[in-house]
């Protein structure tokens, strides 16, 4: 702290007797300054706290010399991340490349992988986890949490190449604002990620960073997965429909719940699942009772709360979402039409908010999708025949393709690839 710092402290804090006339105003920026004041010393000494001392080790998780001697570092928020890492981890334990993999839960199944080459420990959550990412030393730190520098995860002056990679299928625009502005590299699935983020970059004035396209890896785990699906067959030959919407007010379940899955029952034609987004059992607890209360479960119709959401996919002949990223999921891996709500999708608070048109996920659906809005709930029976007839063309689906899917198989391959060059590249 400066020594002007210390001397505006000195003063506010004297117990002097001031003889003068403070209006509202000026009482409240003074009170305003008093605050940002005690704040910054806050934060002065926490620094000099953490410089100066190193923390125990059942606190910190990471010895010193753990912190510093990996140049390849992975961090993972949890379980349900593992299938965006898994392929660049076998392929880095294929290769004979070490790298150390951190995640944030006991049971994500990264930190028992087994693989040569490949150290893993779990650092939990919360100010535990953020002061070792804080304090980490890497050649490349690669992550799917966006929002680097803007929330709690700071650049550590000590990794060289911060790399983001999309975790699904959906890509960056429905990413909270500056998702993706203060990394060094960013592993997109397809074209699409790599014009809203170049863009971004142009509206804001953002040094370009590097941008390489290199598949999906979510998605290239999931079709490993597929060959032990086992798809059951519909009841009474009904067409299956599934409802996957996301979560919040914007919503398709709080926005016609109801009505929409009153008009599915009532029709007797489908055999019907209703998979609520895994937020919405935390988020919106009162609504899902209300609705399971409202529709139990029979012959044809079914909740399903599972955390794999494959067999719900795989055994679906049409899904009706909103701007739910499990549509792409949907329509990459069984070319099966959609029909979503869209037209309360909300940019603010998002990238999206200073991308000059539609992100490329609500163009998609408003120009290949069957888009409904609230008033065609009564003719929904007729718009899911109609969307079950026409399907999904060979164009439409190679167009999704190469914009979020881009090389499917191969994004273990080329993310290595694009990390070994971080770390040695090569001479021209």
């Amino acid at each position: 702290m400066s020594f002007n710092k210390f001397l505006i402290l000195l003063l506010f804090l004297l117990p002097l007797n001031l003889f003068a006339y403070l209006d509202p105003g000026s009482g409240s920026m003074l009170f305003s300054a008093l605050i940002g004041i005690v704040a910054t010393l806050f934060f002065v000494f926490k620094g000099i706290f953490f410089k100066l001392i190193d923390l125990p080790a059942h606190f910190r998780g990471l010895s010193k010399r753990e912190r510093i001697e990996n140049k390849i570092v992975i961090y993972s928020e949890g379980p349900q991340y593992w299938g965006v890492f898994k392929p660049i981890v076998e392929e880095l334990s294929r290769r004979a490349v070490p790298c150390l993999y951190l995640s944030g839960k006991e049971n994500d199944p990264g930190l028992s992988c087994g693989l040569p080459n490949i150290k893993t420990r779990c650092i939990g959550e919360g100010n535990k986890a953020f002061f070792i990412l804080n304090t980490l030393e890497a050649d490349v730190l690669i992550m799917t949490t966006p929002g680097l520098d803007v929330l709690q995860i700071k650049r550590s002056k000590g990794v060289k190449n911060y790399v983001h990679i999309t975790h699904s299928a959906g890509g960056v625009t429905g990413y909270a604002i500056f998702g993706t502005d203060y990394y060094d590299v960013v592993l997109t699935g397809g074209d699409a990620d790599t014009e809203f983020i170049r863009t971004i970059e142009k509206v804001r004035d953002l040094k370009p960073k590097k941008i390489i396209e290199v598949g999906c890896a979510y998605l290239d785990s999931t079709r490993e997965k597929l060959a032990s699906i086992e798809t059951a067959k519909p009841v009474d030959g009904r067409k299956r429909v599934l409802l996957s919407p996301t979560w919040g007010i914007h919503g398709l379940l709080k926005k016609c719940g109801v009505e929409l899955i009153s008009r599915l029952v009532e029709s007797d034609r489908f055999e019907i699942t209703v998979r609520p987004h895994p937020q919405a059992q935390i988020s919106e607890k009162d609504l899902l009772d209300e609705l399971q209360k409202k529709f139990p479960e029979s012959s044809y119709f079914h909740w399903d709360f599972s955390p794999d959401n494959l067999p719900a996919l795989a055994n679906a002949d049409i899904m009706i979402s909103d701007f739910s990223g499990i549509i792409f999921d949907y329509t990459l891996l069984f070319k099966r039409p959609v029909i979503a709500l869209v037209s309360s999708y909300d940019r603010r608070g998002r990238d999206a908010s200073d991308y000059p048109k539609d992100p490329w996920n609500i163009d998609f659906l408003k120009r290949y999708g069957h888009i409904i809005e609230k008033s065609d709930i009564p003719n929904i029976v007729e718009i899911i025949d109609n969307s079950l007839d026409e399907g999904i063309s060979d164009e439409i689906y190679e167009y999704v393709k190469n914009s979020m899917d881009k090389y499917p198989g191969e994004s273990g391959r080329r993310s290595v690839d694009v990390i070994l060059e971080l770390i040695a590249p090569k001479q021209p």
